[in-house]
């Protein structure tokens, strides 16, 4: 019977891997300083697993590996790795004693990305967790590539396999975004019928679903999900870390312990890394999260900001901001003019609110401070003129 696993809801994890998918982003590339400045800022958060990096990257990518290990984080540590068994020697040499193994388990993958079968895949992944223990590897997470797209038997198979032979928890890739809510809800509670090994879920972008479908795989009974800040990652990312973790909260009443007034640092920290702008109508983070304009908006925040905000902009490292610009009302002027020291009569506010209307359109953008004070200036004196005539 399908049903919304409340009791698996209690614990769970979040692994970000902002560090490697993250940097796998077309264009992007972390310095050192970045990646180990990227990492101690989640660890300060209290970000309990982080993908760290591809050992097989080469030399470049094991040094910045090997000093993220040396640096003594809080964190688990991952490394990723593909399903050879050479490069479990790899992930053993960089210091982090957590590996990823990814292999894929699609029909589409296995006939056109390895030209091999399904009897293949078995035999590759069972070599390598072999080699896994061999060179003395800790925890290792199974990640089942283009899993939303695999025969369910055969996916078990895999799963059943990874459970028997020690892994941490296996992943369930969407790598194409194939599942809405909906869906991931089904295939998540389908696969926890039958077993009730720890899954973790790896969402993809594509069609704007990530976080939805994390959030659908948590309902489900997942228990672990992949995240990155920003959503930064190849094509259209994956769920992001700050939505994951405020949908959580607000959501589902799960608080993770995370220190959520550092996300609006972190998220412009990785932004300017990666060079890829957070937009400003970004969900969480973006500057205009917490900006009113419209005079309906404005005066119902004034009056309670929990009338139209989720919760406090400082539970993100952002503040609150009143607008003045084409959409205001009278109650936006009297509160900005109030800040500036000044109190003005109703009749002044609305005269002024026109004035500043007016302007908005034809700057097409909002007003800034020191263009209200010009427009109360020249306002003032007219009205001063007036009363001399």
């Amino acid at each position: 019977m399908i049903k919304d696993k409340q009791e698996s809801r209690d614990n769970i994890n979040i692994i970000d891997t902002t560090l490697r998918y993250g940097e796998q982003t077309a264009g992007v590339v972390f310095s050192k300083h970045e990646k180990l400045r990227i990492a101690k800022m989640l660890d300060e958060i209290n970000i309990s697993e982080m993908e760290v990096g591809t050992p097989a990257l080469g030399e470049i990518e094991m040094d910045i590996i090997k000093e993220i290990s040396a640096s003594k984080l809080k964190a688990k540590l991952f490394v990723y790795c593909e399903a050879k068994p050479e490069n479990m020697k790899l992930a053993a040499e960089s210091g982090v004693k957590n590996v990823i193994i990814n292999i894929s388990t699609s029909d589409i993958h296995i006939k056109h990305k390895y030209g091999k079968n399904k009897s293949w895949v078995i035999s590759k992944l069972r070599e390598t967790i072999t080699e896994a223990k061999r060179n003395g590897i800790d925890d290792f997470i199974v990640s089942a590539e283009d899993a939303t797209r695999t025969d369910l038997e055969f996916l078990l198979k895999v799963l059943h396999l990874a459970k028997n032979k020690g892994a941490y928890r296996f992943r369930i890739c969407d790598t194409v975004s194939k599942f809405d809510p909906f869906r991931t809800f089904l295939w998540i509670n389908t696969i926890l019928s039958s077993t009730d090994f720890p899954i973790e879920v790896y969402n993809h972008n594509d069609l704007g679903m990530a976080t939805a479908n994390a959030m659908a795989a948590i309902r489900a009974g997942a228990s672990s999900l992949v995240v990155s800040v920003n959503a930064l990652g190849e094509g259209t990312g994956n769920a992001a870390l700050e939505e994951i973790i405020m949908a959580l909260k607000y959501l589902e009443n799960i608080e993770l312990g995370i220190n959520t007034s550092k996300f609006r640092e972190i998220s412009e920290y990785v932004a300017k890394a990666s060079s890829r702008a957070v937009p400003v109508w970004k969900a969480i983070v973006g500057t205009n999260v917490f900006a009113h304009e419209s005079g309906i908006h404005a005066d119902g925040v004034l009056k309670n900001p929990k009338n139209y905000e989720v919760f406090e902009p400082g539970e993100v490292g952002l503040t609150r901001q009143l607008v003045v610009g084409k959409h205001s009302g009278s109650h936006t002027i009297l509160h900005k003019f109030k800040e500036f020291g000044i109190d003005l009569t109703d009749n002044d506010a609305n005269e002024l609110l026109a004035l500043s209307r007016s302007m908005s359109v034809d700057l097409k953008r909002p007003l800034f401070d020191k263009e209200l004070m010009y427009i109360y200036k020249e306002y003032m004196d007219k009205k001063k003129e007036k009363t001399l005539s």
